[in-house]
């Protein structure tokens, strides 16, 4: 399943990743999301986020009542424009649930950005995967929704 999200930020792109590797705001962002319990590790450019959240209600029946979610996020360096590139990825442990999607950070002023995410949500269960998808989706959904209400808070504050 394609994924879309496009995000406005009142900061520089600068700013911005160094916001994104900030172990306090990673930790706020799962807290906001209903971890029940996280971990947060920055290794270079690379921002990795362990947690548990309680699983949607309409995905239970295929994975319990909690899940365990993996997020790594990684930012290149600017180019001549500023512009950077990087990789947001996600994995659920013990099922075959993956995202992987493609983020660009454009500066849109001085202190003015844009992120877009560019990627695909795959659910490899046979016969059944497509629905998980649909099910899990909305979830996704809400994760990088959240992400743009956390980054706007800290970046406004």
């Amino acid at each position: 399943m394609h994924l879309s999200y496009k995000h406005s930020y009142p900061a520089s792109s600068d700013d911005v990743v160094a916001l994104m590797a900030n172990p306090d705001f990673i930790s706020d962002v799962a807290e906001h999301a209903g971890a029940t319990s996280h971990d947060v590790r920055i290794e270079g450019r690379t921002t990795h986020m362990e947690m548990a959240l309680e699983a949607p209600n309409d995905v239970r029946k295929f994975v319990g009542s909690t899940i365990h979610v993996t997020e790594r996020l990684t930012w290149g360096d600017p180019d001549a424009q500023g512009v950077r590139r990087g990789n947001i990825e996600f994995s659920v442990a013990g099922l075959p649930v993956n995202i992987s999607a493609a983020a660009v950070l454009t500066p849109t002023g001085e202190a003015s950005c844009v992120a877009t995410y560019e990627g695909e949500l795959n659910v490899k269960i046979p016969i059944v995967g497509k629905k998980v998808e649909s099910l899990v989706a909305p979830s996704i959904d809400d994760a990088f929704a959240g992400l743009q209400r956390r980054a706007t808070h800290w970046l406004t504050r």
